[in-house]
């Protein structure tokens, strides 16, 4: 049988199909149109021309499993949707699928504002978090570092953040090209104050100084914040000008600095250093201007390589 539009399969039926007042109609002309019909209906739905009577608005179109066969959709063409999104050929991937540099407009605009991007235009918006990762320019990760850069590690327990300098790093100042590799160089404790007698000591300026404690006149007793220092073999330098004024350049006399009591652990009692000041005739003395600068290892550092002695 033929294959036939719609447009003559209508015709047909009214033509042959017609009222049968007259008893015109013969069982062939009911049994070619059925058959024209089911001839002809591949062709009409895969025609795909339902912009007419749009036969699935309001309905889901389904292909369904039955007795574990699946049926499918197979679209060579393509899919188009004419609400957004113009024609898809090729299947979805799925989130798992998709390679980052396959997105487009990767270099678009600006949307990630919490990192800086690319071209420098601005700096970042937000904090990066980088956990116990390394940074460095060798751009290796905690894995591999071998200690080169910095890394940062939170301590729950007094909520502080630690930044760690690698052992295969220094920090190098452009300004002269001078090198510090290790906290040890510098001074753990200093203090600046002034005693005269029968008045209060008076602390100008002091760091990592629990207290101070006067014993009697050029005498006094200084006490170190815990943690500041692992032991008491330290360095301790002083300085008293000796005098109770210091008004001009010529207020000083020859003194010496006594740093020799030291005791303290941390534990049972904070680390202190007796402070003594004696004059040119050899007497205690209260003076103006008395400094104490302090070098060493602070609690948890180690001891580094001994040198040779000879």
């Amino acid at each position: 049988m033929p294959v036939l539009p719609k447009s003559t399969l209508v015709n047909n039926i009214q033509s042959e199909l017609s009222d049968n007042n007259a008893g015109l109609i013969s069982a062939y002309h009911v049994r070619h149109n059925m058959e024209d019909i089911v001839d002809s209906v591949n062709q009409l739905v895969a025609s795909g021309n339902f912009d007419a009577t749009t036969p699935f608005t309001g309905s889901s179109v389904r292909a369904k499993i039955t007795n574990g066969s699946y049926g499918m959709f197979i679209a060579e063409s393509g899919i188009n949707f004419p609400n957004g999104g113009g024609t898809q050929y090729v299947a979805y991937p799925g989130p798992f699928n998709i390679n980052h540099n396959q997105l487009s407009s990767l270099t678009a605009g600006d949307p990630h504002t919490q990192y800086m991007p690319t071209d420098g235009t601005r700096v970042m918006q937000n904090n990066l978090g980088t956990k116990n990762n390394w940074i460095n320019s060798s751009g290796n990760s905690v894995g591999n570092s071998n200690n080169r850069g910095l890394q940062f590690t939170h301590t729950p327990s007094t909520n502080r953040e630690i930044v760690h300098v690698g052992t295969g790093t220094k920090v190098t100042f452009d300004v002269d090209n001078s090198n510090l590799s290790t906290g040890k160089s510098v001074a753990k404790a200093w203090i600046n104050f002034s005693s005269s007698s029968g008045n209060p000591t008076v602390v100008n300026d002091s760091y990592n100084i629990y207290a101070i404690q006067k014993i009697g006149v050029g005498k006094h007793k200084i006490v170190f914040a815990s943690g500041t220092l692992a032991s008491n073999n330290y360095t301790a330098i002083g300085f008293s000008n000796s005098r109770s004024t210091a008004d001009t350049g010529e207020d000083f006399d020859h003194n010496t600095v006594g740093l020799v009591y030291r005791i303290g652990d941390d534990a049972s009692a904070l680390r202190s250093i007796t402070y003594y000041v004696l004059n040119g005739e050899g007497k205690y003395t209260d003076a103006k201007i008395n400094d104490l600068v302090v070098f060493g290892r602070e609690f948890g550092t180690t001891t580094g390589i001994a040198p040779i002695i000879s």
